[in-house]
């Protein structure tokens, strides 16, 4: 699988990378089975709704972020530049139309190179890698 599709691994001096609706993979039965499960589909019709409007949504394991721009519009504002996430969106666009919205990306959408050792996310295959996060993370509050 290629790293870093959209971006070569690299920020650019004039701006932000952008992805539009005609560059995302084209989706196979399989895909079209998973975008249609009914608890994913619930999910982007209660996000769609109007008292959602400006909340945003970090779906950090399918290595984007989406907002709800209000009217039925859910806007990506940040893509993980892989592969992996370029489906992972494909299949969350017919997620959103079948819970009767529509996905907004180019001019909206800034696609950031996959490495990224500030975060320390990666993506992998379908799903991002948190690598900062513990194996076992702690449970209840810490107390000093």
């Amino acid at each position: 699988m290629q790293e870093n599709t959209l971006t070569n691994g690299r920020f650019t001096d004039a701006g932000y990378t952008t992805v539009y609706p005609e560059q995302l993979p084209e989706l196979s039965e399989g895909d079209l089975h998973r975008a249609a499960n009914p608890d994913s589909v619930a999910f982007m019709a209660d996000f769609l709704k109007n008292e959602e409007s400006g909340r945003y949504s970090w779906f950090e394991r399918l290595g984007f972020t989406l907002q709800n721009a209000g009217a039925g519009v859910l806007r990506c504002i940040h893509l993980v530049d892989h592969e992996g996430a370029l489906l992972n969106l494909a299949i969350a666009k017919v997620t959103i139309e079948i819970a009767g919205g529509q996905l907004e990306l180019a001019p909206f959408t800034v696609v950031r190179p996959m490495a990224d050792e500030a975060s320390g996310a990666e993506v992998r295959g379908n799903a991002v890698e948190d690598k900062t996060a513990p194996a076992n993370p702690p449970v209840g509050m810490e107390v000093a």
